[in-house]
């Protein structure tokens, strides 16, 4: 049977088929419309299949796919580990172990690293209320590797170097996938980076920078009025993350936090869109992430002398050219939702580093609800009002192959309420309800850094 006919025979099987009630897991019947789009892309385990084989294994294979995407949290860890270890500013008076923004020689380097590392196994020991210290003992203490424990300093060290290199493996799988796309390559770039970490750990780092390319694509929505003004009452979030350290600047001199679902805030507010007693649901599957959210939430609703205030801290690389809209982003990022704080003065070893902190209003703090939800195969049964206006993912879906990114974009359809919007910087295949195409718009952060981001409107119809 040829593959289009085979996905039009699912479709039809699965519509005669008897269906649970609203529930959590995506049914056969709720992601017929990807199969149909996406016939040469199906999963291994049910590419070849009848659609009735495949309708007998649906529920296995989204099962057994909510455990393997769990898994992949633990090398998001390990690497951001390591990414503490090499970049890291508050456990070390060594500089960030990064080649490209040092005069410092190969083996120079590597010295650095070494006494980075050392630095770091003997904080871990005795880490404190830092938060970072703790988890970075826990991850150890879960690979037998606790540097408190005899011979566990020789099997952490052993351990962080090993994740090291399959770390600078990937990265080298990755600039190859993409120099292949370039130019003269096999393929375009923007594919290619649609699904560049398809493959790798879930990573539970954020930008900022993402956050001024949603803000810039919020504006053009109002400009072509596709959403009306106050009409946005229901958000969600995917993948909201917890800033730990990251690759790129490694800043560490503040507690954990999580920045988007406050940026999106701020940003709906100021674009007018929000609508009074706007509400923020976020969607992970990462335990510290949901957990620090649910704790900000709770503190927020406690008051004092419990519940201290949720502060932000905006670094932005001084040594960066930044373009004259991200500098405007940044100096007015939270004036909608909170007032100016004392910064956090960064370490020497942090370099040049600009650096804002604003105090959250604890009203909008306790507007955020988090759930765990795995975008790929879950959606909430919202109904009528329930449903949402806006829904947000950044840097989330290019972990996924092609199909996981079709069915996440059908899940968020199917909880939008018609005419709602679904934003996101990574280009997917838009199924029913969702428009077939996509709106789009390049942000510009330095002369040689951008972004990309999409959004895509579900039709004005149940």
């Amino acid at each position: 049977m040829p593959a289009r006919s085979n996905a039009a025979a699912i479709a039809a099987f699965v519509f005669l088929s008897t269906v649970a009630v609203a529930q959590s897991r995506v049914t056969i019947e709720q992601a017929a419309p990807v199969f149909t789009a996406l016939p040469s892309n199906l999963p291994a385990g049910l590419r070849g299949r009848s659609p009735q084989e495949i309708a007998r294994l649906w529920p296995a294979w989204v099962e057994r796919h909510d455990r393997d995407v769990r898994a992949r949290l633990e090398r998001g860890d390990e690497d951001s580990l390591v990414n503490f270890w090499l970049y890291g500013t508050s456990f070390t008076a060594h500089p960030p172990a990064v080649a490209r923004d040092s005069p410092l020689p190969d083996s120079a380097l590597e010295n650095v690293r070494k006494g980075r590392l050392e630095d770091l196994l003997d904080r871990v020991t005795s880490p404190g209320d830092n938060e970072r210290l703790q988890f970075a003992r826990r991850v150890l203490a879960a690979h037998d590797a606790d540097p408190a424990l005899p011979g566990g300093r020789n099997r952490a060290r052993r351990f962080l170097l090993d994740v090291r290199q399959r770390m600078v493996r990937e990265f080298a799988g990755t600039d190859q996938a993409l120099a292949a796309a370039r130019p003269g390559g096999n393929g375009p770039l923007t594919a290619a980076n649609a699904t560049i970490f398809r493959e790798r750990g879930l990573s539970s780092d954020t930008s900022l920078l993402s956050d001024f390319g949603v803000h810039a694509a919020l504006e053009m929505i109002v400009k072509l009025r596709t959403l009306a003004p106050g009409s946005v009452r229901r958000v969600a979030v995917v993948g909201p993350g917890l800033d730990f350290t990251n690759k790129a600047d490694g800043y560490d001199y503040y507690p954990q936090q999580t920045i988007q679902p406050f940026a999106l805030i701020d940003s709906l507010r100021r674009v007018g869109l929000a609508a009074a007693g706007m509400q923020v649901t976020t969607f992970d599957i990462n335990t510290r992430v949901n957990d620090h959210v649910r704790n900000a939430t709770a503190r927020a609703r406690s008051g004092p002398p419990e519940g201290g205030p949720y502060i932000v801290t905006l670094p932005l690389d001084g040594r960066e050219a930044w373009t004259g809209a991200v500098l405007t982003y940044w100096q007015q990022w939270g004036n909608m939702i909170g007032d100016e704080a004392p910064a956090v003065a960064p370490p020497r070893q942090a370099g040049a580093v600009k650096t804002r902190s604003i105090r959250i209003q604890p009203s909008v703090v306790s507007s955020i609800a988090a759930r765990d939800l795995n975008i790929v195969v879950d959606r909430l049964p919202v109904l009528g009002d329930e449903r949402f206006d806006l829904v947000v993912a950044t840097n989330v879906l290019l972990y996924y192959d092609v199909f996981e990114q079709a069915l996440a974009a059908a899940n968020v359809a199917a909880m939008l309420r018609p005419g709602g919007v679904f934003v996101t910087n990574t280009a997917v295949l838009p199924t029913p309800p969702l428009g077939a195409s996509a709106s789009y718009l390049r942000i510009t952060h330095t002369q040689k850094r951008y972004d990309e981001i999409f959004w895509y409107q579900r039709e004005n119809r149940q």
